[in-house]
């Protein structure tokens, strides 16, 4: 959800603050207030088109901040593959120099613009004049309709997916192995390599052992006069008696007298202890120091099989683990190679098993797509019969192919005829804005228990509607804007009387500059505002009466449509 926004030096704004609540937002205010404005903030946050005349005249550079409380898990997963870090909130910052260089962070780490668009696609949806390209987009029509009827499409699509990746794998592999046209040059080559790396007899852990053996002879001089040293200093006396004859002599002088004091004794416990452990690893440093002895030879074969180890990481890999594990993919590219043709015909033979079991599986999807069709086809044109284009018809073709697709072997289109006469057609060649934003709008009222992207905008969805109808809109806005947040600019007041929160968007000039603000409504002024959009800016007492009972038969009618849809 939208928490709010931040903004300097966007086109008339030149620094505003908004919060925004859940629920239906409206945005009403003068044309040219800067409505639409607020609207192309969210949209350029988000990763839209930018252009100079955004930044505010004068200035150097324009700046947006979104915030956002996060309720989607698919944006967790966005984050996670960006590296972003996961908070409650999700802050979008933008900042656009008027040389066009551009600074995107979220949660604080610069990112690129393909990655926000990511993002975007799992937090907000902008439909208006020019911004339903999603609908518009046939290669999406196919996405409606699953989302739709995804618990019978869900268990099929899952298994054509998984038959349709073992296709392209296997696919790849035929083709690498009949696009070798320098087979034999390879072929000869990869069994170069795997003869050079079988000639090391390379064994795992064998780098490591040798380095602890070279280190050892290396330093065998030093290691055993250290050792002989140490035994010494044990066993010979410099003093007339060694260290171990000391501590024995110790030993025989305290059991003569802890008979009378039982402290000497616990003493004497402790070095008879300490004696025992010195003298065994006095004979360990002995026979330690037997086994060393500097070896020559032994060091210079070491030395030349480190070097050798050392010239295969160079050429096959960066360990013994990774060398061994290029010898196995070699062995398996030769294997492939030298018997290519009964591979090759095997490959063929599992490919038409698999296209046979894939089309089968596409059927199935099929049926059940075009069973789906009929029943969201009826529930849109119910929809939209509410909203006041009871005379358009809408058709979703599902036409099944020889070729398949990601999603299967069908080719799914809306079409629509907008007025009685006229032939179907595709959707962007036949609707105007605002029936395109109401032909929106009917999908989110049939799709609003499934949809989650948690934020929806209907940017002047009422062109060219008024009245009745114009209270339909906003009904089902409403219903809508139960499931998921709404932001709704409107200039009619049936739209505006549903509100559960209402911003008025003004303008003031000052020192010949023009400045857009925007404040939250308590409900007097609500009423007022509603007033205004009936009877005009002369608010008279007729109009405050009827924009009060609006407003109170609208929170009727909303408390009715939550009973009915939460």
């Amino acid at each position: 959800m939208l928490i709010g926004l931040n903004i300097k030096n966007f086109a008339l704004i030149q620094e505003l603050s908004v919060e925004f609540g859940a629920g239906f937002n409206i945005l009403s205010g003068e044309t040219g207030a800067g409505k639409s404005i607020l609207i192309d903030t969210i949209d350029y946050v988000l990763g839209g088109k930018f252009s100079k005349d955004l930044i505010r005249y004068g200035e150097e550079k324009t700046y947006v901040e979104a915030i956002f409380s996060i309720e989607n898990k698919e944006i967790y997963e966005i984050l996670d593959q960006l590296g972003i870090e996961k908070d409650e909130l999700l802050i979008i910052t933008r900042e656009t120099t008027i040389f066009g260089k551009s600074f995107i962070k979220v949660n604080g780490r610069t990112i690129v613009l393909s990655q926000l668009k990511r993002i975007r696609e799992k937090l907000l949806d902008i439909h208006g004049q020019h911004q339903n390209q999603n609908l518009l987009n046939k290669g999406t029509h196919i996405l409606y309709l699953d989302e739709f009827y995804m618990d019978k499409l869900e268990g099929l699509l899952s298994q054509f997916d998984s038959l349709r990746n073992r296709h392209i794998e296997l696919l790849e592999k035929l083709n690498r192995l009949k696009g070798n046209e320098d087979r034999e040059k390879l072929v000869d080559y990869i069994k170069f390599q795997i003869d050079d790396i079988e000639k090391a007899n390379l064994k795992v852990g064998e780098e490591e052992a040798l380095k602890e053996e070279f280190n050892l002879l290396n330093n065998a001089e030093k290691i055993s006069l250290s050792l002989s040293k140490s035994y010494s200093y044990l066993h010979n006396s410099n003093e007339g008696i060694s260290v171990l004859e000391g501590l024995s002599k110790v030993i025989t002088e305290l059991s003569s007298v802890e008979g009378h004091l039982d402290k000497i004794k616990n003493r004497r416990v402790e070095i008879e202890e300490a004696y025992y452990v010195i003298e065994e690893a006095s004979r360990e440093i002995r026979d330690i120091g037997d086994e060393i002895y500097y070896d020559e030879n032994e060091l210079a074969k070491i030395n030349e099989r480190i070097y050798q180890i050392d010239i295969y990481k160079r050429k096959y890999g960066n360990s013994i683990e990774d060398i061994l594990e290029n010898l196995k993919n070699l062995r398996e590219q030769y294997e492939e190679l030298t018997n290519s043709e009964v591979i090759i015909n095997k490959l063929k033979e599992e490919l038409d098993l698999l296209k046979s079991e894939m089309r089968k599986v596409g059927e199935k999807i099929h049926i059940i797509r075009v069973e789906a069709a009929e029943i969201l086809q009826k529930s849109i044109k119910e929809e939209l019969s509410y909203v006041g284009l009871e005379k358009a018809r809408i058709k979703i073709e599902v036409e099944l192919c020889e070729d398949f697709n990601q999603y299967g072997y069908d080719d799914v289109q809306f079409l629509v005829s907008a007025n009685p006469g006229e032939p179907l057609k595709p959707l962007e060649k036949v609707l105007s804005g605002g029936e395109l934003s109401r032909i929106m709008l009917a999908l989110k009222c049939v799709f609003v228990d499934k949809d989650r992207i948690p934020t929806l905008i209907f940017d002047e969805i009422d062109t060219g509607i008024s009245g009745a109808i114009g209270k339909r809109v906003g009904e089902k806005m409403y219903q809508v804007s139960t499931k998921h947040q709404v932001l709704c600019i409107t200039h009619l007041p049936q739209i505006a009387a549903l509100s559960d929160n209402h911003y008025f968007v003004s303008k003031k000039i000052k020192d010949n500059k023009t400045f857009t603000g925007i404040k939250i409504l308590p409900k007097d002024e609500k009423v007022k505002e509603i007033a205004k959009m009936i009877g005009g800016d002369e608010i008279s007492s007729v109009a405050l009466e009827n924009a009060s009972e609006m407003v109170k038969f609208a929170d009727l009618k909303k408390d009715e449509i939550k009973k009915n849809h939460i």
